[in-house]
């Protein structure tokens, strides 16, 4: 083994000989969070979300991000995993009561610029947004709404407005064993309860 100046070799070593492999296991972590809002109207779906919600989740039938399930597949049990009843759509870049606490100069200086990026032959983002257009992306672009079933939107250990997002994000991309076991495991939990 060669030396290092800083001992880089000997700390590997000592890590290497140290290493022991986690086993699978439930880990409680309580959070205990404040949401702030700003005052805002009543949540009211638009004519605009409507139209949106509805072609994303009807017409294009796009899948739950998390489970795959589809409107067209919300009665087959093979296809819906979760028990899902219905399809949702979630702001997942600013949540609708959010948007009137959204700063023009900060959205235009920040968000903007990745949308644009991300969508370059897209003219709406090529120039600084009004407040009118941020409220009207905020509740009604297809950039700012993902397609949940109502499961990973809103249940208790699997909604994303329910559990952290590092711990949510990865759900679609569990092997088929580890979330059988996640599943066991949240409802012997929720029998316990």
């Amino acid at each position: 083994m060669r030396k290092s100046k800083n001992g880089d070799i000997r700390r590997l070593a000592e890590q290497a000989a140290n290493l022991q492999i986690v086993k699978q296991h439930i880990q409680n972590h309580i959070i205990d969070e404040l949401e702030f809002y700003p005052e805002h109207d009543k949540r009211r779906e638009t004519p605009e979300y409507k139209a949106v919600h509805k072609k994303l989740t009807v017409t294009l039938d796009l899948p739950c991000l998390s489970c795959g399930v589809r409107h067209s597949t919300l009665g087959n049990p093979k296809e819906n995993p979760y028990g899902a009843r219905q399809m949702e759509t979630h702001h997942h870049i600013i949540e609708w009561a959010l948007q009137n606490a959204v700063d023009v100069k900060k959205f235009n200086k920040t968000l903007r610029p990745h949308l644009a990026a991300k969508h370059p032959n897209r003219k709406e983002y090529q120039k600084d947004f009004t407040e009118k257009q941020i409220r009207d992306w905020v509740d009604h672009s297809e950039d700012n709404l993902w397609v949940l079933c109502d499961v990973h939107h809103r249940a208790k250990y699997l909604g994303i407005h329910e559990i952290t997002y590092p711990i949510w994000a990865p759900f679609n991309l569990l092997r088929d064993d580890f979330e059988a076991w996640v599943k066991k495991e949240i409802n012997r939990i929720r029998k316990q309860k």
